[in-house]
């Protein structure tokens, strides 16, 4: 298995407290990623440390080629860390990747600076192609939150 980490660091015009609960609500995830395409089967629970836990099924979709796609079922767990500050979701792959998300916020005089730590756990064959998409994704979900965030 491979581990890879990266960060990605972006200005969103919206208030902490704003981009957290955007971010904290799993239905949001639906096209804030270009490959999640639905979000169900969504858990509200509190973990034995009192933090607030979600636990839901996101379904991201491949397009193979024309017509052709596969849905990949992953198993997210969300929790939250720090009120308005931080949330982590661990995601569980079929493929054997896992992928955790720790979304640090922090204010700015004109909105608030969201810090996405992502690191990915891989089989080594799939390390590239993991990698590749995950950055993509990441790029995408900064341009994506930041215009939601706009309105």
């Amino acid at each position: 298995m491979r581990t890879e980490t990266f960060v990605d660091r972006f200005p969103v015009a919206a208030p902490p407290d704003r981009v957290y609960a955007h971010l904290a609500e799993p239905a949001n995830s639906v096209g804030l990623s270009p490959l999640i395409v639905a979000v169900r089967d969504v858990r509200r629970e509190t973990g034995p440390d009192g933090r607030a836990v979600v636990r839901f099924v996101a379904v991201e979709r491949f397009r193979i080629a024309g017509p052709l796609r596969y849905d990949n079922i992953l198993r997210v767990t969300q929790t939250a860390t720090g009120p308005d500050r931080q949330l982590v979701l661990d995601v569980l792959s079929p493929a054997r990747v896992t992928v955790r998300f720790v979304m640090d916020l922090a204010p700015l005089d004109d909105g608030t600076e969201v810090t996405v730590t992502v690191t990915l756990r891989m089989p080594a064959p799939l390390r590239a192609y993991v990698l590749r998409t995950a950055r993509r994704v990441q790029e995408y979900r900064a341009r994506e939150l930041a215009r939601r965030m706009a309105g």
